[in-house]
């Protein structure tokens, strides 16, 4: 029932997303948009598992008590150890992404809204799997249609793709960052599907905004590209990497100039005079140079 999350406190859930927060190092944004009371629904990006546990540790307790995320029926709600997971930690309702039972696959989403509570929506319907805010299905439209005194409030996970991404079980650690925007109150017709997806495209501007508001809609997100494929712990190893230092400008000829300078160094004269370089040294160690440098003389 959505309404027992209003009165129960959930010490196991406040227990897990105190973890989360300190585990991912949370940095959060706009909680003053957040609503004081009454129903609301809370939009994000998806691309990991991490989010739902990153927005509730985010959100304040007060309205993480009556917040509920709506879970894919097919994937969390197996009856068993992730059903149980999901329902304790994230007070989770389904949602037939198949319409497999022929029912209105948003039925328990509707009833929370009704009753009050508040809901974590992800719009995509699953995870992205680039970094990249993928096409809004229509189910939000519907929802801000049929409920529209209720603010809807966008909001933006940065950082979740490197700490849990999809395809890994195990999270590394890595800063995230969540931004919540300001209410949106969109208009939408409940007789009119056309509706339905034309506010849902205005509700991912508004989260392509938060993202990126200096690139275009279809622009990889600030989740993508070459940094974002790294985990944590992969970046730390590259930073503490060692390096091999760069050889002398005239250490060695240009690739392009190679055949070149093999042919002259074939051709050219040898020089007596010239005293020849010990062919042991280049091969010493760097610890056996320091020793030669301090060698008692």
């Amino acid at each position: 029932m959505p309404s027992n999350s209003r009165s129960t406190s959930n010490p196991i859930s406040d227990t897990f997303t105190g973890l989360v927060a300190m585990y991912v190092r949370l940095r959060v944004a706009g909680k003053q948009h957040l609503p004081k009371e009454g129903a609301w629904i809370l939009v994000a990006n998806h691309t990991s598992h991490a989010d739902t546990a990153v927005l509730f540790a985010a959100v304040p307790r007060r309205l993480r008590r009556r917040l509920h995320a709506a879970a894919a029926q097919d994937y969390f709600f197996d009856r068993g150890l992730r059903q149980y997971a999901a329902r304790t930690l994230f007070n989770a309702i389904p949602v037939d992404r198949q319409r497999s039972s022929g029912r209105d696959p948003l039925r328990h989403v509707l009833r929370a809204l009704r009753e009050g509570d508040g809901v974590l929506i992800f719009p995509e319907g699953t995870r992205s799997m680039d970094g990249r805010l993928g096409p809004f299905r229509g189910g939000i439209g519907r929802l801000i249609a049929e409920f529209p005194g209720v603010p809807v409030i966008p909001a933006y996970i940065e950082g979740t793709v490197d700490v849990l991404p999809k395809g890994h079980a195990l999270p590394a650690p890595n800063v995230v960052r969540v931004t919540f925007d300001a209410p949106l109150r969109l208009p939408a017709d409940p007789h009119d599907r056309a509706t339905w997806q034309a506010t849902a495209d205005q509700v991912r501007a508004a989260i392509v905004q938060l993202a990126e508001p200096e690139k275009p809609p279809d622009a990889p997100t600030a989740v993508a590209g070459d940094a974002a494929a790294q985990s944590g712990w992969a970046r730390v190893r590259e930073r503490f990497r060692f390096r091999r230092r760069p050889a002398a400008p005239d250490a060695a000829p240009e690739p392009s100039e190679a055949s070149e300078a093999l042919d002259i160094a074939t051709d050219a004269p040898e020089v007596s005079e010239a005293p020849e370089a010990p062919a042991a040294a280049p091969a010493q160690s760097r610890w056996a140079r320091v020793r030669e440098r301090f060698r008692i003389r």
